[in-house]
């Protein structure tokens, strides 16, 4: 498979469960373009779907139709621009930008255009995949500071520091929500000795963290379906 092919499969992923009639699927290529799209997630109503896009150079972030129609960009700064995520009332978008040297979170009003930072990165760290709790109350995200070491935060929605969710010398990367709130899933290498990735869940009332997979093989990125 060429470049170009790979590249413009990407987000598929997000649309390739289109049932027909007989009771197969068939995929709908979204974008078409010789450009890194990734990332991509459907807003809560289910009719539009964001996305990151390496264009100029640059990452930015885009908004396009369920079907890959009125495809437009909602960055216009000079930035790096990555892993946009939606909050839950689907007026805003939450993203990571990477400005004056450092790595921090914004959100973007969709229809005004208007950002607002909500954390700016330290010296030597950055946050990276972040997301909305489902009541819009707090975000998850990890804390990189290096390549092998990561860890999970909650914030709330301003910004302020609220629960150190691990704590360790290893890589705790993706969080993402259960439906109710109540639970975490990310992937992490802290028993592996940075060796492989493992997927945990880790339930916020509790403290109680589980590790769901054991394969000497890299598992990433869960999502939560319940």
């Amino acid at each position: 498979m060429g470049q170009k092919a790979v590249l413009i499969s990407i987000l598929t992923v997000v649309c390739s469960a289109i049932l027909a009639q007989d009771g197969s699927t068939n995929e709908l290529i979204l974008t078409n373009n010789d450009f890194e799209d990734r990332y991509a997630s459907y807003s809560p109503d289910g009719k539009q779907i964001l996305f990151e896009s390496k264009r100029n150079g640059k990452w930015g972030i885009y908004l396009m139709d369920d079907r890959g129609n009125g495809e437009r960009k909602l960055t216009m700064n000079a930035n790096d621009n990555r892993r946009p995520s939606w909050h839950p009332n689907g007026k805003k978008v939450l993203f990571e930008s990477f400005r004056d040297g450092r790595n921090g979170l914004y959100t973007l009003n969709i229809k005004s255009g208007k950002e607002k930072p909500i954390i700016k990165g330290g010296k030597g760290l950055e946050f990276i995949f972040a997301m909305y709790s489902p009541n819009g109350k707090k975000i998850a995200v990890s804390t990189k500071e290096n390549e092998n070491k990561s860890n999970i935060v909650l914030l709330g929605n301003k910004g302020r520091l609220v629960e150190w969710l691990t704590k360790n010398e290893y890589r705790n990367l993706y969080p993402k929500w259960s439906t109710n709130g109540k639970e975490i899933v990310f992937f992490s290498r802290k028993d592996t000795d940075n060796i492989d990735d493992e997927i945990y869940r880790i339930n916020l009332e509790t403290g109680q963290e589980i590790r769901l997979t054991n394969w000497p093989r890299h598992n990433f990125c869960p999502l939560v379906v319940k």
